[in-house]
């Protein structure tokens, strides 16, 4: 094959790679659009979520402070013991968050999720409420100060911290309402920036679109229409392996679908333990104890070491705390040890449970067992992962085998011209070189019959090269007229009888693919019989029908065992001759049957279904 370079083919070259280049650069501008906008949207989300959060944390300072008020306006004369003390309680642990929280609006609070970060106007607010804070904490501090020294201190002594938290509490109020609607109005700016910002990215994604496919896409299609005709050489191969890939897909989807339907019955929920508020168990049941091992003692057992093996950490707890003491459950899936070491697993729901006062009084942790349905999962996904490896190693291996053949058959050609065509070539050649035309004796008459004889059999080995290759015949008359002058050429160079058989239409035509496929799967067949059979007699059939196309191949010989055939092996000698007619079979559309008996012969059976034949 000659390769011609001229300036037009450069020409080409540069167009496609400017194109190239320009394709590049706009895919780069559309994606460093859509990762900024993706960064913009993320960063938002972030920041939204902790707005939300400082709003409702600001929101709830508002009823703190009014709980505060509450409980210093439930102190009366004359209250026992039991009354004050529940009041001190609640006053205690309202000012302890109120405090916390004020602070950690303004100055920011890891534990409490809060930023800190406030624009200047907020700040400013919280300035013009902070004096009424301050006085409000100290006058709660110093109720609680006189309560926790004697819960029956006279009302004479609390008045006038009492009336200054009254003083203060409404100015407290207001402030606090106008930096939640502070807080609220700055978030609603934010999405608008973001909104804004989002519109202007996609007009740059769109322009940068339509940039593309004006200098872009148009250009490229034109050179694409000018060279698609150089492709469609390629387009045979190219579905075979779309095929073959469309296979490994399905089989790949049918495996998740049945990973899908994987169905073990779900066990009812039932109670493992319960905690204190504080997280700590007090209660393991006996249905826990016998799955785990774990027993209730006198030492204090957090609720993350109860489940042995499973390295549950503070970073658990903490999120458990979160939800729990919002309101909500959590729910989640916990892998430990059991009491034998063996991997459990166990789906696990936490649940709070409230008193009178709405408050949390305990944690109920209840729990199914769903180790039967992991295990099934697991089961499931290691078939599916063997049955891929599976086909992928095939895949591997059929294009070895193609590799490989292309390379025999390099070989056997290559040795063909060396032993037949070059060797008599050489013998013709020194046979002219030794005519001697003076000579009267009638030796250059015979030596110019002989160098007749020799070019006819160099013609004869041509053609017999070529057929090997791809019979012209089989193009110009169709398979019958090929199958009947391969026998025919075949039967001159072995001593087995070889008998051909057609009934019939014999006129009929397939597409040239086909008969391409059928004759190499008979050639094969043949070639086989007459390599390993030792037969003394080789029978052909083709018929064809209205609903199928049958070709058999039979012989009287050795036979083998058909186990080598259906494990298609490439470790006998014909085993990759068989693996090769599978392949063909596959590909248009057909049915081969190979039957031996060890010492009766063998027969191959191709039948194909005619109306398939128009679909290949």
């Amino acid at each position: 094959m000659t390769l011609e370079f001229n300036p037009e083919g450069k020409l080409k070259f540069n167009r496609f790679s400017k194109l190239g280049m320009w394709y590049i650069l706009a895919l780069s501008v559309i994606a460093t659009v859509s990762i900024i906008g993706q960064f913009l949207i993320q960063n938002h989300l972030e920041n939204q979520l902790s707005d939300s959060h400082v709003i409702n944390v600001a929101g709830r300072q508002r009823m703190l402070s009014q709980r505060i008020t509450k409980c210093v306006l439930l102190l009366k004369p004359g209250q026992d013991n039991s009354v004050r003390k529940e009041i001190l309680d609640e006053l205690k642990t309202s000012l302890h968050v109120w405090t916390i929280a004020h602070n950690g609006l303004q100055q920011g609070n890891d534990s409490m999720h809060l930023p800190g970060k406030n624009s200047a106007e907020i700040r400013s607010m919280f300035d013009k409420i902070n004096d009424h804070h301050m006085a409000m904490r100290q006058s709660a501090a110093t109720i609680s100060g006189e309560l926790n020294h004697n819960l029956l201190a006279s009302y004479d002594s609390l008045e006038a911290p009492i009336q200054n938290i009254l003083q203060h509490q409404r100015a407290f109020l207001d402030g606090m309402n106008q930096i939640v609607f502070q807080f609220d109005h700055e978030a609603k700016q934010k999405i608008a920036r973001l909104s804004k910002l989002e519109y202007a990215l996609l007009v740059i994604s769109i322009v940068v679109i339509l940039l593309e496919i004006l200098f872009v896409f148009r250009p490229t299609a034109i050179q694409v229409n000018k060279t698609v005709n150089q492709l469609i050489a390629s387009e045979k191969n190219a579905k075979k392996l779309s095929k073959e890939i469309g296979a490994l897909y399905a089989s790949l989807e049918k495996s998740y679908e049945d990973l899908s339907h994987v169905n073990v019955p779900e066990e009812t929920p039932k109670i493992y333990a319960k905690t204190d508020r504080g997280g700590n168990i007090v209660f393991i049941s006996d249905l826990f104890t016998e799955l785990t091992g774990q027993v209730l003692s006198s030492k204090t057992i957090p609720l993350k070491d109860i489940f042995p093996g499973s390295h549950l950490n503070s970073d658990w707890m903490d999120e458990v705390v979160d939800h729990l003491s919002e309101g909500t459950s959590w729910q989640g899936v916990i892998r430990y040890e059991d009491r034998y070491s063996k991997d459990r697993w166990v789906d696990i729901m936490i649940v709070p449970a409230l008193n009178e006062q709405t408050e949390v009084e305990e944690w109920l942790i209840l729990g199914a067992d769903i180790t039967l349905q992991k295990q099934a999962e697991q089961n499931m996904r290691a078939k599916s992962k063997a049955e891929i490896e599976k086909k992928i190693n095939q895949q591997k291996f059929r294009s070895v085998l193609i590799l490989e053949g292309q390379e025999e058959e390099r070989k056997r050609l290559a040795m063909d011209i060396h032993d037949g065509i070059g060797q008599m070539l050489t013998s013709l050649k020194f046979q002219i070189e030794s005519i001697d035309l003076k000579k009267q004796d009638g030796a250059a008459e015979q030596k110019i019959s002989e160098i007749q004889q020799l070019i006819n059999q160099v013609i004869k080995e041509v053609r017999r090269v070529t057929f090997n290759l791809k019979p012209t015949v089989l193009g110009d008359y169709g398979l019958p007229a090929a199958v009947n002058v391969f026998i025919r050429e075949i039967g001159k160079l072995t001593d087995i009888e070889l008998v051909y058989t057609m009934e019939g239409d014999t006129s009929f035509r397939l597409p040239q693919k086909v008969e391409n496929n059928i004759f190499r799967i008979i050639q094969e067949a043949i070639n086989n019989a007459i390599k390993y059979s030792e037969a003394s007699k080789i029978e052909v059939l083709l018929r064809i029908t209205e609903e199928n196309l049958v070709i058999s191949v039979s012989d009287n010989g050795n036979g083998f065992d058909e186990k080598l055939v259906e494990a298609r092996s490439v470790n006998i000698e014909s085993g990759r001759g068989f693996f090769n007619m599978y392949e063909r079979t596959e590909y248009i559309n057909g049915h081969l049957d190979i039957k031996s008996t060890l010492g009766k012969g063998t027969v191959v059976v191709l039948s194909i279904p005619v109306k398939s034949l128009a679909t290949v």
